[in-house]
């Protein structure tokens, strides 16, 4: 096979990782051409995120790209002809619009604001689609790996590849650190290989090792020492007794952002924002107001580039103050994890908080999709019939929730993750590659589409697992966040930039990274 790699934005670690899978597939004896952008768009998601000018901007993301790897033949985009309507420009530059603008209710998407950044990506995002078809057909490429697939040029490229039928691949760094990401036809926010997967293993017990892999996780996030996740939130917090006084069950809202999702299909609701879905939760669960808390989220104290949280912020705000909720602000040092320890129900839209309040046992709702909509420890809820439906009020087992969010932590850090043990970070940005990975992996999934395990162990019982349930009630935080695994001594893979190139990453090792700068 002919296998393009794309990236257009040398965001770290991702074009490393493209090299590496580019090191995979010609080991299989296959041939690879690169795509990049060599500063031809006349906007991208970069300079649009962080206001900076094409000579800065343009600048970094060519020495961080594919031209200080030693990988080739490298094309640029070039120009082609015009082939989208509006109608498909629009919906392909969605996503990043609403990401830009940081929006919080879908009733955001048609605001002046948005609507001004979907047509200044309108032309970038022409130009990449025609790009990818006319490089796609003069290099007879027949199976495309691309970098993310979401964000306005990366979306482009995969949709250039569902017009022409030609399988692709889009890769993304993963929640835990280490392995890749891998989503075959379906960009970075598909659910479609979480979901499958999760049903799968739905019913297997884990093995020792498995267990304390995933209590592991747990006892690093409560204790905050997950350093290999992309971003840590509400560090150095302080003491968070609960803030009123209620009868009744204590519920605590934890909400998040899901701008980056407009327009995906596996993340559509039947509500078109999550205060009309508390709303709903509240008056079908008979929730008074005063049994509620409300911790925003951290996220919406910080800027994204040079967009601010303000407006997530503010939303929540106005929408506690109008029901009377007690409201915790995004740049209060309250410890969530305490808050969530002391509630009895926990109620999130798809943030990754869902696994502390899952290892505590808590009773975790969702109001919409999610990556563990299907795992077992949350009841998850779509639109307002859902939550009137029989049933709905039934709690789950608290064991069943802690024994289920283990089962889904490993599947996020060890299953659903392509080439974990060759490919191991040491910090969000920077990686070791080791020799061993299977390139037929990737043939498989162009040719079937699917994702395979990359661990297909699991226990006869459930007896390791218990073990770990009982340290998880005592909340033994540090025992399982201690647990020492023993990872498989392989030959190291030197995957880095070509010679006279070193000095890059150590510059941009003093830079912010990805969306920050």
């Amino acid at each position: 096979m002919k296998i393009g790699f794309v990236n257009f934005y040398s965001f770290r670690p991702h074009v490393e990782h493209s090299v590496y899978l580019a090191h995979l597939c010609e080991l299989g004896g296959h041939e690879t051409v690169f795509l990049t952008c060599d500063a031809h768009l006349p906007l991208c998601y970069p300079r649009a995120l962080k206001q900076t000018n094409k000579l800065t901007e343009c600048s970094k993301c060519i020495l961080g790209g594919f031209r200080s790897y030693d990988v080739g033949p490298i094309s640029s985009l070039s120009e082609g002809p015009k082939q989208l309507c509006a109608e498909d420009l629009d919906a392909l530059a969605l996503s990043s619009a609403c990401t830009l603008n940081r929006t919080e209710s879908e009733d955001d998407w048609s605001s002046d604001a948005v609507q001004k950044t979907i047509r200044e990506l309108r032309a970038p995002v022409d130009k990449a689609f025609s790009a990818v078809s006319r490089w796609i057909e003069e290099q007879g490429i027949d199976a495309v790996i691309c970098f993310n697939g979401r964000m306005d040029v990366t979306r482009a490229a995969t949709y250039a590849c569902e017009r022409l039928g030609i399988p692709y691949i889009t890769h993304e760094r993963t929640w835990f650190g280490d392995g890749l990401n891998l989503n075959p036809n379906a960009n970075c926010l598909s659910l479609r290989a979480v979901n499958e997967m999760v049903a799968n293993f739905d019913d297997k017990p884990l093995t020792k090792d498995q267990s304390l892999h995933a209590g592991k996780l747990a006892g690093e996030r409560f204790l905050q020492r997950n350093s290999l996740e992309w971003r840590l939130y509400n560090q150095n917090p302080e003491p968070a007794p609960w803030p009123v006084q209620t009868r009744g069950l204590r519920v605590l809202v934890v909400p998040s952002s899901k701008n980056e999702f407009a327009g995906h299909a596996d993340w559509e609701s039947g509500w078109s924002d999550n205060t009309h879905a508390l709303d709903d939760l509240f008056e079908a669960f008979s929730i008074n107001p005063s049994q509620v808390v409300v911790r925003c989220h951290p996220n919406w104290a910080e800027n994204i580039g040079k967009a601010t949280g303000e407006r997530s912020l503010n939303h929540y705000v106005n929408w506690a103050r109008l029901r009377g909720v007690h409201c915790i602000h995004s740049e209060d040092k309250a410890n969530t994890y305490e808050l969530i320890q002391q509630a009895d129900v926990v109620v999130m839209n798809g943030g990754s908080s869902a696994v502390e309040a899952g290892v505590c046992g808590k009773q975790v709702i969702c109001l919409g999709p999610s990556t563990y909509q299907s795992a077992g420890f949350v009841r998850t809820f779509h639109n307002r019939s859902e939550l009137l439906q029989d049933g709905a009020l039934d709690p789950l087992a608290p064991d069943v929730v802690r024994r289920k969010t283990l089962r889904f932590l490993y599947l996020r850090s060890r299953r659903l993750p392509q080439y974990v043990d060759y490919v191991r970070a040491l910090d969000t940005t920077t990686y070791r590659y080791f020799s061993g990975g299977d390139p037929d992996r990737l043939e498989m999934m162009f040719r079937k589409g699917v994702v395979l395990p990359d661990d297909e162990r699991y226990a006869d019982d459930t007896a390791y697992e218990d073990e770990v349930i009982r340290m998880l009630v005592a909340h033994d935080w540090g025992s399982l966040a201690d647990y020492v695994e023993d990872r498989p001594h392989l030959e190291p893979l030197g995957i880095g930039r070509r010679q006279g190139f070193g000095w890059v990453d150590k510059v941009r090792g003093r830079m912010s990274r990805g969306d920050r700068g």
